[in-house]
Parts: structure tokens; C-alpha cells; sequence
């Protein structure tokens, strides 16, 4: 996989092959930033901005983000083969003065008060991980304040009721949602 826009241009990413991984495509990707730019005016924020990728995998989503200007990027990844493959990914784009990098459980790790602007989410479709991490997201009050939780899921996921009222923008890309939470 190759990132497709910003400083780090082409640069190569590896990913495993695990069936524990599935690697956020180019297409869902560019879906999401230019999201970002167009209806969230990315480029006026996203030098002040810090990224949690909370199930990172290769890290691909959150390099992508600094490519394009995010000032840093915190990194969780539970599984220890994934996570050394994340690793050397950041290392050999010489990311590690701008990124944190986790080898743990995502629901197992204290998050930061009022850190991340933006969230990431993209965990195992198979599980109601994604309800259960925006609520931890918000119980531990890590997004600062008008932060945006994207999550990609299955595009027949069910969020949690209360959830609705948050939502802002959602796009269906064959067989994934992508969903943006806004938050005042």
C-alpha cells in the first residue's frame, strides 16, 4: 500500500498478511480527508491537530493524516506482530518525533483528557467494538472540544441510540460505512 498525497507521496507501506488486518483502502482514504478539507476545513486545524488511530494495524490511516499536515499521531495496535510491523513502518518514514506508539489493548489504555481532535476507529467488524470505543472515547473526555470520531464499519453497522444525534456525515463505499461524529 502506497500513501497517496501530501510530503510522504508514494511512500510504500507495509502491511502483513493476517487475517486480523484489513487495511483501510486508497479509495476510503481520500474519501475521508477530502471530507475533511472540503466539509471540515481541515486545512486550517491540522497543523494544531492530534490524531488517535485506535486500532492502527500498518498505521496507514494516521501516516496518511500526517502526510497531509496533522500535526501528530498517537498509534494503539494490541496485536505484538502487527505492532512491529507499525513500528517499522513509522521508523522508516522517520515519524517517531511525531508519533506515540501503543502495543496494547485499545479498551486497556488510559487515554489523554481533551487530546485528540480527530479519532479514528476501524476495529474487528465483528464485534461491537466501535460502540463500546466511542463510549470510552467520551467517558474519558479524550476528544477536545468540536472533536470528530470517524469510524469505519460494516454498512450495516447499528450505532447505539444516543449516537444519532452526533452524527454528521455518513457514506456507504461498497460494503463499508464511513461515519463522522462531530461533537460540540
Amino acid at each position: 500500500m502506497k500513501i497517496t498525497t501530501g510530503i510522504y507521496k508514494f511512500k510504500k507501506i507495509h502491511t502483513l498478511k493476517n487475517r486480523k488486518l484489513r487495511p483501510t483502502s486508497n479509495k476510503i482514504r481520500n474519501a475521508v480527508f477530502n471530507i475533511l478539507v472540503n466539509k471540515y476545513i481541515m486545512n486550517s486545524w491540522s497543523n494544531k491537530t492530534h490524531l488517535l488511530d485506535a486500532f492502527s494495524g500498518s498505521g496507514i490511516v494516521a501516516i496518511e493524516g500526517l502526510s497531509r499536515n496533522i500535526n501528530k499521531a498517537t498509534l494503539i495496535e494490541a496485536d505484538s506482530t502487527i505492532f512491529e510491523n507499525l513500528k517499522k513502518n513509522v521508523e522508516e518514514l522517520n515519524l517517531k518525533k511525531k508519533v506515540t506508539l501503543i502495543n496494547d489493548d485499545f479498551f486497556n489504555t488510559s487515554l489523554a483528557k481533551n487530546e485528540y481532535f480527530i479519532v479514528y476507529l476501524d476495529p474487528p467488524y465483528l464485534k461491537n467494538f466501535t460502540n463500546l470505543a466511542i463510549k470510552k472515547i467520551l467517558d474519558e473526555r479524550a476528544l477536545k472540544k468540536g472533536g470528530i470520531i470517524i469510524s469505519e464499519t460494516n454498512k450495516n453497522h447499528k450505532y447505539d441510540k444516543y449516537l444519532n444525534q452526533y452524527i454528521s456525515t455518513q457514506k456507504k463505499y461498497g460494503n463499508t460505512l464511513i461515519t463522522f461524529f462531530k461533537f460540540l
